[in-house]
């Protein structure tokens, strides 16, 4: 299932310029209920485990839980397309991988996740 996939940038500077400000990217899902959700892009990650997938974590304005979604570029065309993860298989793999990654950011001191490419 697709979900809405505008999203926006809070600032226009290149993303290694020095004006001290954190670039970060949104975008508003459309939640099955219809109600819209803005949401902060996380980033952009693979699971060692699951071979061909890429996946994508976001976290809501209120900030209360993640969403991860997997995440598809369309071939050839501009964009991209979230799907829901079908297993909890699946699903809590891709759950723990994210937060080890998020674990491994924190321990670093960096940034690990992939960021989203306009």
């Amino acid at each position: 299932m697709g979900e809405n996939n505008n999203y926006e940038h809070v600032h226009s500077h290149d993303e290694e310029c020095d004006c001290g400000y954190d670039h970060v990217q949104y975008m508003t899902l459309k939640l099955e209920d219809d109600t819209e959700v803005r949401c902060a892009v996380v980033g952009i990650f693979e699971v060692e485990e699951i071979e061909g997938k890429e996946y994508i974590a976001l976290v809501p304005d209120d900030g209360e839980e993640a969403y991860i979604y997997e995440y598809v570029e369309n071939d050839g065309e501009e964009g991209f397309e979230l799907k829901n993860i079908e297993t909890d298989e699946e699903f809590d793999i891709v759950e723990s991988a994210f937060m080890a990654l998020l674990d491994e950011e924190l321990d670093d001191g960096e940034y690990e996740i992939e960021e989203l490419d306009e």
